[in-house]
């Protein structure tokens, strides 16, 4: 793996360590589906799936963990679990079910396109300070059309590029803005 993606795997790490304690572990995955669905006044039904399909994708993770490890993650070992499991359809199916997931719940207004609000609350969900980077850029990175909205394909397309390409023009590097140390 390239050192760029590398950079890019442990900044989806830092971003998804909501409690800063150098681990990912269950807790931080349900703190993210959590801040989804209470911003986005999703339904239960709604809330269940998306804690469901985070559940699976950490469950994903884990699956290489180190038995010594107390049910968490370090960077090493999560980024280690990823390569492993990059080109298993498995995994790649579900990232794809849950990108569907998280777009329905970002798309408020229901019209299958996340406009650059829609978008924008994306980052704040993630707990990211609005003034942390150009939000606008990212979204115009990744609305590879330029019709100022991001369909589902952008978007799926955008998150399957940030997981596993090692092109550093790609579009999908923005997904979470842009990366950071």
């Amino acid at each position: 793996m390239s050192e760029f993606w590398l950079k890019k795997m442990k900044y989806y790490f830092k971003i998804h360590d909501f409690d800063h304690d150098g681990y990912i572990n269950e807790d931080d995955f349900g703190e993210i589906g959590r801040r989804f669905a209470v911003s986005r006044n999703a339904t239960a039904d709604k809330k269940e799936e998306l804690m469901r399909s985070l559940r699976r994708v950490w469950q994903i993770y884990m699956k290489y963990e180190d038995p010594k490890s107390s049910k968490r993650l370090t960077a090493a070992i999560f980024i280690e679990s990823i390569k492993k499991q990059l080109y298993d359809p498995d995994f790649v199916t579900l990232l794809q079910q849950v990108i569907l997931g998280l777009f329905e719940l970002l798309d408020v207004n229901q019209d299958g396109y996340l406009q650059p609000e829609e978008y924008y609350g994306f980052f704040d969900d993630m707990g990211f300070p609005k003034e942390a980077f150009n939000r606008k850029a990212a979204f115009d990175a990744m609305d590879t059309n330029h019709d100022n909205k991001l369909s589902i394909d952008e978007f799926n397309t955008s998150f399957m590029d940030f997981m596993f390409s090692q092109n550093e023009s790609d579009a999908g590097n923005y997904f979470f803005g842009p990366l950071v140390d």
